[in-house]
């Protein structure tokens, strides 16, 4: 009975540790394929947008999307957030330096 309980204890940890990691390739997805319509958004209108029904994209249904742009032609940053893992966000930023010396278009998730 010992090891059937330390056993279910392992699977339940590994089923959650690979749900987190289903989450987390769904946001870094979303955020790449934000990237390659903001890229063509770019390319025809030279400048970004945070209006995202402007772009040639739809996020996941399971992840909200948020663009902040301060100069729309200078760069955006975007924020991923899952809804069945609301703490973890995962950030893009493009287009310029960000403030913590993440590569321009490089996804980071916390």
């Amino acid at each position: 009975m010992l090891v059937l309980a330390i056993l279910v204890a392992l699977a339940v940890a590994r089923y959650r540790n690979m749900k987190e990691r289903g989450y987390l390739a769904e946001m870094k997805t979303d955020l790449g394929h934000l990237r390659i319509a903001e890229e063509a958004y770019w390319a025809e209108k030279g400048q970004y947008t945070a209006d995202q029904s402007l772009l040639d994209f739809r996020a996941g249904s399971r992840v909200a999307l948020t663009i902040s742009i301060s100069d729309p032609y200078a760069g955006y940053d975007a924020d991923a957030v899952h809804v069945s893992a609301p703490t973890i966000t995962c950030t893009m930023y493009v287009g310029r330096a960000s403030a913590t010396g993440t590569p321009s278009g490089e996804v980071r998730c916390q």
